[in-house]
């Protein structure tokens, strides 16, 4: 029964003939350099990883912080109107009244 050369190259590295023939001892350099490539890629895999991760959860944090930004200021705009302002005047029982002369802008001849 003849081995067919995929079967051979097989059972020559499981085997163990391979660390006997010094086959992979004279390319050890180069599957080490091959092994420092992979934990190298890893590793700046894991990194971009996690800084996706995080720009993810600060773009989330960012427009939370947005709608809630829009909503306060929308608050304000509503609270800094004239009649709302007196309408929370008479609720909280202050006796302050709009005034009767609003003011006007005085005009220099310059």
């Amino acid at each position: 029964m003849a081995k067919s050369k995929g079967e051979k190259i097989v059972s020559t590295l499981f085997g163990g003939r391979a660390l006997l023939s010094g086959v992979l001892s004279r390319h050890l350099n180069f599957i080490l350099y091959i092994f420092f490539l992979l934990i190298l890629y890893i590793s700046i895999n894991n990194a971009v990883e996690k800084t996706l991760l995080a720009n993810y959860q600060v773009e989330k944090a960012i427009k939370l912080l947005h709608a809630d930004y829009t909503r306060k200021s929308a608050d304000f705009m509503k609270l800094s109107q004239q009649q709302e302002i007196e309408r929370e005047l008479r609720n909280r029982g202050s006796e302050l009244m709009a005034p009767v002369n609003p003011p006007a802008w005085i005009k220099s001849e310059r």
